[in-house]
């Protein structure tokens, strides 16, 4: 039989589990609290902004940079825009260039994932794609030629300089 008078032992135990729980939970919460803080102090620190700028146009200085940019938001952050042209840039002199169109977030999966690469890509010929983005005065635009295979699929080249736009 159990004698339920002495509860102290059990009483540990659980104050013990709740404890453990209640540090997973601060850690959570401090997670929210660091990427809010992030996308709060975005408009007042350009060089968040510049970070930002960076993950979405795959110039991040380094993997541990990029994920530490992983979690945060990335929906309706900046004016994403970008084209796909059958000439590399300068080549021909586009009168109207009407070409460009909006991404609403990571731009640069137009030319990576399923749709993009077969709208652009499916007639295996060689294309140059442009991606500009801008906040708060900030602008970034990167430049890529994208060079059929024979073999299938593409081969992503920059064509910019890093440093020139930033």
């Amino acid at each position: 039989m159990v004698d339920s008078s002495d509860t102290s032992g059990g009483h540990e135990n659980q104050q013990r589990d709740d404890q453990q729980r209640d540090l997973g939970f601060y850690a959570i919460v401090a997670f929210v609290a660091l990427v809010a803080t992030w996308l709060l102090l975005m408009p007042w620190i350009p060089g968040i902004a510049k970070q930002s700028l960076q993950r979405f146009h795959l110039r991040t200085p380094s993997f541990p940079v990029w994920a530490a940019q992983f979690p945060i938001p990335s929906m309706y952050n900046f004016a994403n825009q970008y084209k796909v042209d059958e000439f590399p840039p300068g080549f021909v002199m586009m009168i109207l260039d009407e070409n460009w169109r909006y991404a609403n977030h990571f731009p640069a999966r137009v030319i990576t994932f399923f749709a993009g690469r077969y709208d652009f890509l499916s007639s295996q010929q060689d294309r140059w794609f442009t991606l500009r983005s801008s906040y708060r005065g900030q602008i970034v635009e990167s430049k890529f030629h994208l060079e059929a295979r024979a073999e299938g699929g593409y081969k992503l080249i920059r064509i910019d300089d890093v440093e020139d736009s930033l």
